[in-house]
């Protein structure tokens, strides 16, 4: 007798996550939260001011002072930074503002590295540079554009990159307008040391989250011998409601012939035995659960086995799978479009499950219809080895909320979780932080 479709798959509906916000408010849309209640930290930076700087190409400055202007005053429904986020003041002075000359150096990033040290001198500590740059330059250079942060060590001056093609498409339209200038504003807050939300529900009862994503292998040729190299990074989320989030980014360079041919993406055992217990010592859980973008190789699933198990610490290893042929369509209450949160577990495979964190969003009152264009794609799960009481339902319930955790938007349509988009984006700087020794400690330097 063959199964059928009902019987190899179950589906159901995850709520969407609430967030918690100022005077422990909760709203399931950030940008409603921030608005109506403030950030969740409001009381601790109410007394602060802010300074701001921009640095921008000729033909891009003075778009760039407009929106920051639109960031301090307000728009329509933002309505300024110090109304949105509570603080004293921000401010944005006019000798804080630098018009990228590139007839001085001999390119235009070496342009950009050296406006950005003059300002930074003359910021104080925990400010924030706003650079407005052409796309190509920013899709070209934009690990190294961030990473000048880790390279100016004197004081904390974090940086907001912004394409040309946003500011003008934002200038030219009210909604886009309203809806970057709440990130902006959510992400200059956050990069100031500030907590936008957090989660209303804990994650799991104790025990951190680990994200560990790859760069795409690149091929050197020396001496007809082949070999590829490639980095990764590495996220821990450490508190059960993600009031913290720390970003102990670790990398190595892997370079061996053959290496992805025999082994595929993987963190050698010797050093993944390293790192876990690195962890372990600093953070102490009971729980362990590690997100990886690869699939786990054996020697690492030994690593881990070897250190956890010997302390008696429960983990699950999971197989966070964004590439996959998969979409979803929805009924017609939904123009066809399938809503985020919903969750196909597979009766068949019990330790896999295809979650969609794209689609209508589910807001307080009613599911909402979607204006992105595209078709929803979901992002699979597949545990790879699990000695907690989560099951794969649990998992996917912590990954939707994990998505949620993103200070650099105020989407709620997020497909990644932090504990992955954090690690790609960390293992990509790290070929730029020779000089810092390829550690970065919070997430707010990769925002």
């Amino acid at each position: 007798m063959i199964a059928s479709p009902q019987n190899l798959f179950r589906y159901e509906r995850l709520q969407e996550p609430l967030l918690r916000f100022f005077l422990n408010k909760k709203f399931a849309n950030p940008r409603a939260g921030l608005r109506k209640a403030g950030p969740y930290d409001a009381e601790r930076h109410s007394d602060e001011d802010i300074n701001v700087g921009i640095i921008a190409e000729r033909d891009t400055i003075s778009n760039l002072k407009k929106l920051v202007r639109h960031l301090k005053e307000g728009y329509n429904r933002y309505l300024g930074f110090r109304q949105i986020f509570k603080v004293k003041n921000i401010s944005v002075e006019e000798e804080a503002i630098r018009e990228i000359d590139y007839t001085t150096f001999s390119n235009d990033i070496s342009s950009v590295e050296n406006v950005y040290f003059e300002l930074a001198d003359k910021l104080s500590d925990r400010s924030v540079i706003i650079i407005g740059l052409n796309d190509r330059l920013i899709e070209r250079s934009y690990a190294y554009i961030k990473s000048l942060r880790f390279r100016y060590i004197r004081k904390t001056v974090r940086l907001q990159l912004i394409k040309r093609s946003t500011l003008e498409k934002a200038l030219t339209n009210p909604s886009t307008l309203e809806f970057t200038l709440f990130n902006m504003g959510t992400a200059i807050y956050a990069k100031m040391g500030g907590i936008p939300w957090i989660l209303d529900r804990q994650l799991i009862p104790a025990g951190i989250f680990v994200g560990i994503a790859f760069t795409r292998p690149k091929i050197k040729k020396t001496n007809n011998h082949r070999k590829e190299l490639f980095y990764y990074g590495i996220l821990a989320v450490y508190n059960k409601f993600g009031k913290y989030v720390d970003m102990s980014a670790r990398a190595i360079t892997v370079e061996s012939d053959k290496y992805l041919s025999t082994k595929g993406l993987y963190i050698p055992k010797s050093d993944m035995i390293i790192m876990i217990n690195q962890i372990i010592s600093e953070y102490r859980p009971p729980v362990l659960i590690v997100h990886k973008s690869a699939r786990f190789h054996k020697d690492e699933i030994e690593a881990i086995k070897h250190v956890l198990e010997n302390r008696e610490i429960r983990y699950a290893l999971i197989h966070v799978e964004s590439s996959n042929p998969y979409r979803g369509y929805g009924g017609e209450e939904h123009n066809g479009t399938i809503v985020r949160g919903d969750l196909i577990l597979d009766n068949e495979l019990r330790n896999r499950a295809i979650l969609f964190t794209t689609g209508c969003i589910q807001s307080e009152q009613k599911i909402l219809r979607r204006s992105k264009p595209g078709t929803p794609r979901p992002i699979e799960l597949e545990i790879e080895k699990n000695t907690t009481p989560f099951n794969p339902r649990d998992c996917a319930e912590q990954v939707l909320g994990l998505t949620k955790l993103d200070w650099n938007t105020t989407d709620v349509e997020v497909r990644i979780p932090i504990t992955l988009k954090y690690a790609r984006r960390i293992a990509t700087l790290i070929p730029h932080l020779a000089s810092s020794g390829g550690l970065v400690t919070d997430v707010r330097d990769l925002m």
